[in-house]
């Protein structure tokens, strides 16, 4: 009962904590609800994000609902991530970098029995976050003012999946969630501060997906699998205010009309092999980007394919002397033709992602880093001592 207690508390205290998590300085996320390719999946981050083909114990895989299932019985997971970025951009001879970092996600699983697993959390959806400036003439003057525009926020999605066991080797999984947040944009200048905020009405979404493992040995396996989701309408509230920047007063305080955006359809089929020491996949992921209206002349959203590889290696995990050979080291590389077009001109984009997971229970993870910690200041005082003694010799 007490776990039920401190879960939900967490949750709720996790709401306002991720209002402002997972930010990215993009000029591409000023456009509708800003970017949506945020596939932050766990453990396997570090992957590349793989996940629809993978499945591994005491994860929280939220790639494929059907991967759910192999939690286990008797089994209750934590999932807290933190995320960090750095990008690099460059147009028209000039260049700039950004780097960020925070809270991403909290999520917890766990086996409910008769065959039936669930997972709870709260996950961003969609993020905004550039800050752009311009400089322009008075106009009939040589004159100058400074114009900057910027934007924050995002879309969030708390979610319930349900896994379960079709046959000993078939799984299925569905997701149930609620969309949520809110994105604002800033246009300041020498004369005026336009705030223009965009909230959502709570969307209610559901995506699917199957899993089966075929065993090819006592530590060898290969897993396929497929997920789905549909197309869905977000419809967005808009308010705008404008205040004058000579006696902070508003000048306009306004609801504009609403605006509709879309969650595209997608179909996604992923591979993987699993081995005593190594685990390697490849994901494939298509979008239908193309049947949806991006509201603007000089953007166009077009179909998105991506496709992501990403393995893992571990020692030896069932080692109990040494500490480090239980490490999986984790590799992931992943590429995709971005859903949006520019004045004509798609984008490419691709990742590289490193990561490590240690096959152990948190209780013990902890106490073995509490051990090194307690023998590394061991080693330091005995030095100390050793130096104060030969310095008074």
């Amino acid at each position: 009962m007490m776990n039920r207690i401190f879960s939900a508390f967490l949750c709720l205290l996790a709401g306002p904590v991720l209002s402002h998590a997972q930010s990215q300085t993009s000029p591409y996320t000023l456009f509708g609800i800003g970017s949506v390719d945020i596939e932050n999946h766990g453990a396997s981050t570090g992957m590349g994000g793989l996940g629809i083909g993978l499945r591994q114990e005491n994860t929280l895989n939220s790639a494929n609902p059907a991967a759910l299932s192999d939690i286990g019985s008797r089994k209750f997971i934590m999932d807290i991530s933190v995320y960090g970025s750095g990008s690099l951009y460059s147009g028209q001879g000039k260049r700039s970098s950004s780097a960020t970092g925070n809270l991403d996600r909290v999520c917890l699983g766990f086996w409910a029995g008769n065959f039936i697993c669930v997972s709870a959390g709260l996950v961003p959806f969609s993020m905004t976050e550039y800050r752009i400036s311009k400089t322009s003439f008075i106009e009939g003057s040589d004159d100058t003012f400074n114009t900057w525009y910027s934007g924050s926020g995002g879309l969030h999605k708390a979610y319930v999946t349900l896994a379960f066991d079709i046959t000993k080797n078939l799984s299925a999984g569905i997701t149930g969630s609620v969309i949520m947040g809110t994105v604002t944009h800033y246009e300041e200048s020498d004369y005026w501060t336009t705030t223009r905020e965009s909230t959502c009405n709570i969307t209610p979404y559901a995506d699917f997906g199957l899993q089966y493992r075929l065993p090819l040995g006592r530590y060898r396996s290969l897993v396929a699998g497929l997920t789905g989701g549909y197309k869905r309408k977000i419809s967005m509230h808009n308010t705008v205010e404008v205040v004058s920047a000579a006696d902070a007063s508003s000048v306009v305080d306004k609801v504009s009309p609403s605006t509709v955006h879309y969650i595209p359809a997608f179909a996604g089929a992923g591979i993987s092999y699993s081995s005593r020491n190594l685990t390697v996949g490849i994901d494939y992921t298509f979008q239908k980007w193309s049947t949806v209206d991006s509201g603007s002349d000089i953007i166009l959203y077009k179909d998105r394919n991506k496709l992501t590889f990403g393995l893992s290696w571990t020692p030896d995990k069932y080692d109990v002397r040494r500490y480090w050979k239980k490490i999986s080291f984790r590799f992931g590389a992943s590429a995709n033709d971005s859903y949006l077009a520019v004045s004509g001109r798609p984008g490419l984009n691709w990742t590289l992602s490193a990561g490590h997971h240690v096959h152990e229970k948190p209780f013990l993870v902890a106490l073995s880093y509490r051990y090194h910690l307690a023998a590394y200041l061991y080693s330091l005082v005995l030095n100390f001592l050793n130096l104060v003694q030969g310095y008074y010799v």
